[in-house]
């Protein structure tokens, strides 16, 4: 008999969640009535000007930042659909304002971004370090700077320092600095300082794998499930993801080595930390401050050595002997230590190591997690068994800022695994393994029928075992997406899944799925790249890798085309001239472009001499028109002969403007077989 509850409501926690929310509760001593913790003292000291509530808006109208749906902070209780530890997290991020870092020298403004904006004092004006996700909320925060300090920050920003490659900190350049005001500070511009290799992997991120990632980050952001203490609480890093606009401007300098650099008269010290928390990052150095900036190598929270929305592995090993780098270099040097996301740990009376020990936990806590990854996976277990047994020294585990609010330890355990034997467990039964789909099909056909499933996880639900029952049914779901009853029962698993979760990206990811099963997917516009600035400012190099990611191997299977490409470019450096279009213009790069049955081939500095062999010459913009599908656009840009050339190869390429629903919870290809 059907005891459950079937609709698409959103539940309250059951008594099972609230029990394990409790006793996490009582463990780590926190008061439910009144919750607090050293790291809310933190985030909320310092304050010199506030923020509360602040809501900012695109020039159109559109929201990019509401603070105010975040107000059940104001609260004192902590809501019993919202895991404790989370609830310190988020509210503590929920402190929005300007905070003084070192008196009179270095300011950050948080609660505006899942990133912070920090300033430091040069000597004639300011240098802006990371520049948070977009141009309306950088621009704002420079607003309440100069609105708390009194003085016009936009006017006397001298530089930018951008820690790493990541787009919430690089994002916002556009509203911190005008493009045409970029460039060398002997003629009055603005320098933009990025690590070694920051551009090159910028465009891997956002732009190659830029479709699928953006599909994912609706589930590492619960983008469809909206604020509240059933929806999204916190996004780890910061309260919440921004809904702007994302810039991008080439920067001028690159660190390529550990140095000391004067920038505004002010004395930095650069340490590199390549392959850690991106693949291009640095740490740097106020000496004149006693400010160790860690980028975001440390945060308030233990980090991710995969994130779930997609991205290269982590070397944890590489991280953590950096950050142990970072003590030698800094920390006995230093009085605060401060980063990109969340706020600042200090020396002081009580805790006259605090530096250090910071620093120290966190070198150690990814440490313990690739060396026991490792001893575990020299036994024999699988990346999955391991991500089950491995268990954090209580010492370690008790640190507020290493709570895995942004990472986990579960996800990060399977990255080490997979980062050094890679995805496959060593059974044969994985070398040519079944699909989603047909996984769930043959589970379904085994263990069926339906009904008889459903029953079962009825009753696991009920008794608590939310992890069996969304397992089962969405298998259910899998193999039969109008399964109306397993949807259900899967959506209120996940719920309950998510407000038992301390992190708040699978708690996102769990709000995501129970979304998307009770109201659907939809259909939304499949975008390669949303930050457009990035997309046209890459080499040719990376513009012609790119175009083979959009290339439809279908329909390119069968063809062959050979182009020698000529890009042009008056402000390019260099001495070789050719003619466009009946002009004499510098020559930027040459290449040949063989697309042989479905793979587009470049050869950089090359051009083949063969009859069949057509060469074009135009500049690079225009032949990036290949990638929107809108040659037709520059059609009196291009020589005859070349045009029917281009639209060749513009034929294989998939249309951007088609719509899909890209699935996740469920699969849509029913016409796979065993």
């Amino acid at each position: 008999m059907c005891v459950f509850c079937y609709n698409n409501l959103q539940k309250e926690a059951t008594e099972y969640t609230k029990k394990i929310n409790s006793n996490f509760a009582k463990k780590f001593g926190i008061n439910l009535e009144h919750a607090d913790c050293s790291e809310y003292e933190l985030a909320t000291s310092n304050q010199i000007k506030s923020a509360k509530g602040i809501k900012i808006e695109t020039e159109a109208g559109n929201t990019v930042w509401d603070l105010n749906q975040f107000s059940f902070y104001e609260n004192d209780a902590v809501s019993d659909t919202i895991h404790p530890s989370l609830w310190l997290n988020g509210k503590s991020c929920y402190s929005a304002g300007v905070f003084e870092v070192v008196k009179d020298a270095i300011y950050q403004v948080r609660g505006l971004d899942l990133s912070n904006l920090t300033i430091i004092k040069g000597k004639t004006g300011w240098i802006v370090q990371d520049v948070m996700t977009t141009v309306e909320t950088a621009r704002k925060a420079l607003d309440l700077l100069s609105e708390a300090l009194h003085t016009d920050v936009r006017s006397n920003v001298k530089a930018v320092i951008i820690s790493h490659s990541h787009w919430d900190h690089f994002g916002g350049i556009k509203g911190v600095a005008d493009e045409e005001n970029v460039g060398n500070p002997e003629e009055g511009k603005i320098p933009i300082y990025v690590p070694a290799g920051f551009d090159e992997e910028c465009i891997k991120e956002y732009i190659f794998a830029g479709t699928a990632m953006d599909r994912r980050n609706d589930y590492q952001f619960g983008r469809k499930v909206g604020s509240s203490e059933k929806g999204v609480v916190s996004g780890g890093l910061g309260i919440d993801h921004p809904k702007g606009t994302a810039s991008f401007i080439t920067p001028t300098n690159r660190i390529e080595k550990n140095q000391t650099l004067f920038i505004d008269g002010l004395e930095i010290e650069f340490q590199l930390t390549p392959g850690t928390e991106a693949p291009a990052e640095m740490n740097n150095y106020f000496k004149d401050y006693r400010a160790l900036w860690i980028a975001e190598n440390c945060c308030g929270t233990l980090h991710n050595l995969y994130p779930i929305r997609g991205a290269q592995l982590r070397d944890s090993s590489a991280w953590a002997n950096y950050i142990q780098e970072a003590i030698i270099l800094f920390a006995d040097r230093s009085d605060v230590v401060f980063q990109s996301h969340h706020w600042p740990h200090y020396n002081t009376k009580e805790e006259p190591d605090g530096v250090k020990k910071y620093l120290l936990n966190n070198a150690a806590f990814y440490r313990y997690l690739h060396d026991q990854t490792l001893y575990l996976a020299n036994k024999g277990l699988t990346a999955k068994e391991i991500a089950k047994e491995i268990k954090i020294p209580e010492k370690l585990a008790a640190n507020w800022f290493t709570r895995p609010y942004y990472g986990s330890v579960e996800i990060n355990a399977r990255a080490v695994y997979t980062k050094y034997l890679g995805f496959y467990n060593a059974n044969p039964v994985e070398l040519d393994p079944l699909t989603e789909l047909q996984e769930a099909k043959l589970f379904v056909d085994y263990a069926g029928p339906e009904e008889k499933i459903l029953e079962k996880a009825e009753k696991d639900f009920l008794r608590g075992e939310y992890k069996k029952a969304a397992n089962v049914t969405n298998k259910l779901v899998i193999a039969n997406p109008e399964n109306k009853k397993a949807r259900q029962l899967c959506a209120d698993a996940f719920e309950q899944l998510a407000y038992q979760s301390e992190s708040s990206i699978w708690r996102n990811a769990y709000l995501q799925g129970a979304y998307e099963l009770r109201n659907g997917v939809g259909e939304r516009k499949l975008s390669r790249v949303k930050n457009k600035d990035m997309m046209y400012r890459m080499s040719p190099k990376y513009m012609l890798g790119y175009i083979g990611t959009l290339i439809d191997g279908k329909k390119a299977g069968d063809k062959e085309l050979k182009l020698n490409l000529i890009f042009v470019n008056d402000n390019a450096e260099g001495t070789e001239k050719t003619v466009y279009q009946g002009k004499e213009v510098t020559v930027e790069q040459k290449f040949y472009v063989h697309l042989y049955y479905g793979a587009l081939l470049s050869y950089e500095n090359y051009q083949k001499d063969e009859e069949d062999v057509v060469t074009v010459i135009l500049p690079k913009e225009i032949f990036f028109k290949i990638a929107e599908k809108q040659i037709e656009s520059v059609k009196d840009k291009i020589d005859t002969n070349d045009f029917k050339k281009l639209l060749e190869l513009e034929a294989v390429i998939e249309d951007l403007n088609t719509k899909d629903s890209f699935p996740i919870i469920e699969r849509s290809d029913s016409s796979l077989t065993l």
